[in-house]
């Protein structure tokens, strides 16, 4: 709600609740995003929510992380090990599995395929073997059943559709899961001299004819000077108070 008001109408702004000065100072806003509604009004497909508790028991959320979140490999493969070290754990502890995640992932990115009615084509985003996270993106993209593409397996048409190189010629991708920072997406809208990302890739977006988790320009919402705010962004929205407080 947050995310898509800040690139439509701005009501948080105007009705005082959210400082205007905060907005024109976050490096994270897009101006590239202006007047956009993602599919579902949706802007942060996934969630990065960092939780600490402090000495006398209370649980706080840290931050959130609504770029480019990343880590939950991690958390699976732990899982996997844990399971092989103390199966007596869980025989004695009602612990929920987490083992569905790789097709929850899926089926939100499926989600927001703009063509209906055919299996889509989801691709992971990676910058490359040398990112730091390259583990979690062939691990995330070999358990969905998604292709793993960099910037320069895609390409972006005259129709404004996003296309992959194969070997069999272009094949048209309908979702794109950006592990990519928005800086480096799209050399077009963005910084002229990335490599990474893919020219007229924002164009699509805008036009429709991809979906990108998480949606450029979420990270809005992601500054530490916004994230004060966010107990009075769940009041203003939803008329609400925070389940968990913040730091």
């Amino acid at each position: 709600c947050f995310i898509n008001d800040l690139y439509n109408e701005q009501r948080i702004v105007r009705d005082g609740v959210f400082p205007l000065e905060v907005l024109e100072g976050s490096k994270n806003f897009r101006a590239q995003c202006m007047g956009m509604t993602p599919r579902f009004g949706v802007w942060a497909h996934v969630c990065g929510t960092d939780l600490v508790r402090d000495k006398d028991g209370t649980v706080y959320v840290l931050e959130d992380n609504l770029r480019v979140p990343s880590g939950v490999s991690y958390m699976l493969e732990n899982r996997q090990l844990m399971k092989r070290l103390f199966p007596e754990l869980f025989q004695s502890s009602n612990i929920l599995p987490v083992d569905d995640y790789p097709t929850r992932l899926h089926d939100t990115l499926a989600a927001l395929s703009p063509r209906r009615g055919i299996r889509p084509v989801v691709a992971v985003l990676t910058p490359g073997i040398y990112n730091s996270a390259y583990f979690e993106h062939s691990y995330l993209a070999q358990k969905m059943g998604a292709v793993l593409v960099e910037g320069s397996d895609l390409v972006v048409q005259k129709d404004d559709c996003v296309y992959m190189k194969t070997i069999s010629g272009l094949r048209r991708v309908d979702v794109i899961y950006r592990r990519i920072d928005d800086d480096f997406l799209d050399p077009e809208a963005f910084r002229p001299d990335s490599a990474l990302g893919v020219k007229g890739l924002m164009r699509a977006w805008r036009a429709g004819n991809v979906g990108i988790a998480n949606a450029p320009g979420a990270g809005v919402a992601d500054d530490k000077v916004v994230y004060a705010f966010v107990p009075k962004v769940i009041k203003y929205y939803l008329n609400e108070e925070p389940i968990i407080p913040n730091v």
